[in-house]
């Protein structure tokens, strides 16, 4: 049985600054697993990718790292807090429960550690209420951490066990006690730690030298344990990213490009008379083949058509067609003299 009392500041310190020492640890080892795994991703693109698109990509895989890495942080802590409720683990410091000697009977009973809810004033007792929160349906029940004079303090039952009678010495700023050293530091502020005069009430060495509150922070002076821990202590998250080492080793061989322009008078009438030309040129020779051909079938109609036409029908037919191909070819003649030259 500790010679402290439920509430007193001393008897959970050691506790609750080896349980901030976990929490600063476990933030160190978590972001720098999490952050060699990122190191070791890489960046596929199809194609190279323009410097502004190259850093709105980078800084969004960072952000989702650092979502990522605090939410699991957070959903771990969450469930060891669970287990531990769930398991009924009794703390040795008698702060969830407490071990006490049943007069009437030669045995023991236990008590379950019940706290105050509200804020104590030293000068006004009477802000206290009597609702009470039990240990053994929460574990996060807190009280108010102080220094007490456990020797004047009177016989006790359950229901004055965990209540500040007679009245502590002192309290300590921002500190809380509570069912277990976890969940009350997690609760707790360390505002006492700015402040000369709280360190030596609650006997720290000269030699430590307080924190400095003047210093730029994203955390306030009475921001809780919990809320720095589920940050992971991190005042800034800084991305630095290279676009030309990504460049250089993405950059490609060979660029192709495309572009719409509307086109002047001159280079219409270059590209019309470009086309008349190669009609031309295609004409010349497609006409002198074809006044070839039917130069040489005009004359095998004129070689036979003395001989056919003195005897029948389909010959006087045959001259009629000779003659019309020979039109055609004179025509065609014409024209093509007209168009080349």
């Amino acid at each position: 049985m500790s010679r402290f009392h439920p509430l007193d500041f001393r008897l959970m310190a050691m506790s609750q600054f080896q349980i901030l020492i976990l929490l600063c640890q476990t933030a160190t080892w978590t972001i720098s697993g999490d952050l060699n795994q990122f190191l070791t991703q890489q960046l596929a693109t199809s194609q190279a990718l323009s410097r502004e698109v190259f850093e709105a990509q980078v800084v969004a895989l960072v952000e989702q790292m650092q979502t990522t890495t605090v939410a699991n942080v957070k959903y771990t802590d969450q469930l060891v807090s669970l287990a531990i409720l769930n398991s009924r683990i009794m703390s040795a410091l008698n702060t969830n429960t407490y071990l006490t000697k049943n007069p009437l009977v030669s045995g023991y009973y236990i008590l379950h550690g019940s706290y105050p809810v509200g804020n104590y004033s030293i000068s006004n007792v009477s802000n206290l209420n009597n609702i009470y929160c039990d240990c053994t349906y929460q574990s996060n029940c807190t009280f108010q951490a102080g220094f007490y004079n456990y020797s004047i303090r009177p016989a006790h039952g359950q229901a004055s066990l965990y209540k500040p009678s007679p009245p502590p010495i002192f309290i300590v700023p921002g500190m809380l006690v509570g069912c277990l050293p976890h969940d009350s530091m997690l609760l707790s502020t360390l505002e006492c730690f700015y402040n000369r005069s709280c360190l030596d009430l609650i006997g720290v060495s000269q030699a430590i030298i307080p924190l400095n509150a003047t210093v730029p922070s994203r955390f306030r002076v009475n921001t809780t344990v919990n809320t720095m821990f589920e940050q992971l202590f991190v005042e800034t998250w800084q991305n630095s990213s290279n676009f030309t080492s990504y460049y250089n080793a993405c950059h490609p061989k060979t660029c192709f490009y495309t572009y719409t322009q509307r086109g002047n008078f001159l280079y219409a009438l270059t590209i019309l008379v470009s086309l008349i030309g190669g009609l031309t040129t295609i004409l010349g020779i497609f006409v002198s083949l074809l006044v070839q051909f039917f130069r040489g079938l005009l004359l095998k109609c004129r070689g036979d058509t003395i001989h056919i036409v003195e005897n029948d029908l389909a010959g006087r037919q045959l001259f009629y067609f000779c003659c019309f191909v020979s039109h055609l070819c004179n025509d065609i003649e014409n024209l093509f003299d007209l168009l080349y030259f």
